[in-house]
């Protein structure tokens, strides 16, 4: 079911931002125009992502510079092994929105 996370406006360009839902952390991307929803808890340690680095389609822990493809989740640096997990995106009107499934 898709679901509206946050204003299309508060997604900075090239960088990332948090949003909690109903107690879930994401993190939003804006990456070249085109956005991006992961989760936004490290899979390797308990770190908020939002507080890393974005460099280019990469996203990079704040805690131990684990690395995560964007676009795909998948884990691109250590000490992370655990590929990140993404989300299908839509934009309507002006609200960013994830196809979150098993949501009624």
């Amino acid at each position: 079911m898709w679901v509206s996370l946050c204003p299309t406006a508060e997604v900075p360009d090239d960088d990332v931002v948090e949003v909690v839902r109903d107690g879930h952390v994401f993190c939003a991307y804006r990456i070249a125009g085109r956005h991006y929803v992961t989760d936004g808890i490290c899979t390797h340690a308990v770190a908020r992502l939002a507080e890393g680095f974005v460099l280019d389609d990469v996203i990079e822990c704040p805690m131990h510079n684990g690395r995560f493809h964007i676009p795909t989740g998948r884990v691109d640096g250590p000490p992370a092994c655990e590929p990140l997990r993404t989300y299908a995106v839509r934009v309507e009107g002006d609200v960013l929105q994830i196809d979150l499934p098993g949501t009624p």
